[in-house]
């Protein structure tokens, strides 16, 4: 099988490496040198001495047609990864998210049609070390499922028999993988995941693990997750855990130490995916009349972070912040 990774973030290296040694592999994206690191030395993961060869590209003809393509960017970038996946599938192959957040499966539909969208919620977990170089952080299970759900659970094998084909390639890479005949569920479920945690994280600069230390941060997580999944009961979402407050406080401290991607993309001066996260809960909640006082507030303290990405505030926050940054 020819598989084509839309990505080059810490998601996509790994999902590369991984699935490099059951399929053909090329991963698309625009960072240069991960680009060039990637094409020369292969992809070095967490402690290995040798490294998982992946094939490299800026543009999809130079890449072999592909079965399976796995868009594993930023949310924000989603609109022209959607139009690099159309471009690079086969008329028969699958195209595949697995990213963060609410609005990406709609976007990717929109180019290859529904009936060739796929998609996916996975609890995989890696941190980029540098370009091709990722340390893994969790080993959860990825869940596929399509869109409209009513395909998610086929009865025929002969009809969406991809989504089991991708699991079993997926498993036979050691990437634990399963059909869901929910996965809206999952996909709100990791949502309010990274609604309570990432943006907390980012703005307080801690890791995961620091907001169940203080009541304050507490009381925070519960007003997000409250405001959520009065959203996601109002849709007839059904989340895969009982109470999102207590999930997000063991998920907390499962990943202890760990730094949220969106705090990396602070501490990096990048965009971050907060309109995909709390944005979207807002948005939703605004259409279903269900106030998210809360996730506005936090979705607008990190817009105004990302304005604040100038030189100066950029050296004066470095210097000041640098005893809780490490990310080795």
């Amino acid at each position: 099988m020819n598989i084509t990774i839309v990505g080059t973030g810490a998601m996509a290296t790994l999902f590369a490496a991984r699935l490099s040694a059951v399929a053909e592999v090329a991963m698309i994206g625009t960072w240069t040198d991960a680009i060039e690191m990637i094409r020369r030395d292969g992809i070095t993961l967490d402690g290995d001495s040798c490294c998982h060869s992946v094939n490299t590209a800026y543009d999809p003809d130079d890449t072999p047609a592909a079965d399976l393509a796995i868009v594993l960017t930023k949310a924000y970038k989603t609109p022209i990864a959607a139009q690099v996946a159309a471009k690079t599938i086969k008329p028969n192959g699958i195209a595949l998210t697995l990213q963060n957040g609410l609005g990406n499966i709609e976007i990717l539909a929109a180019q290859v049609g529904a009936d060739r969208a796929m998609q996916g919620v996975t609890m995989q977990g890696a941190t980029l070390l540098g370009p091709g170089h990722i340390r893994t952080s969790g080993r959860g299970a990825t869940h596929l499922g399509y869109v409209p759900i009513e395909r998610a659970a086929p009865r025929d094998w002969g009809t969406d028999s991809h989504a089991y084909e991708i699991t079993a390639l997926f498993n036979s890479a050691g990437l634990k993988a399963q059909v869901s005949a929910d996965i809206d569920g999952l996909i709100w479920g990791k949502l309010i995941l990274n609604a309570a945690i990432n943006p907390l994280t980012a703005i307080l600069r801690i890791p995961n693990g620091a907001l169940i230390e203080s009541n304050d941060t507490l009381e925070l997580i519960r007003a997000v997750t409250d405001e959520a999944f009065a959203v996601a009961r109002a849709k007839g979402i059904t989340l895969p855990y009982p109470d999102p407050f207590e999930r997000v406080k063991q998920v907390a401290q499962l990943t202890a130490t760990n730094h949220s991607s969106m705090l990396q993309d602070v501490l990096g001066q990048r965009q971050t995916e907060i309109d995909a996260i709390n944005g979207k809960i807002v948005e939703q909640g605004k259409a279903l009349g269900i106030p998210t006082p809360i996730n506005a507030a936090l979705t607008s303290l990190v817009r105004t972070i990302e304005k604040s990405y100038t030189a100066e505030v950029v050296e004066n926050t470095e210097k000041t912040l640098r005893p809780l940054r490490p990310l080795q």
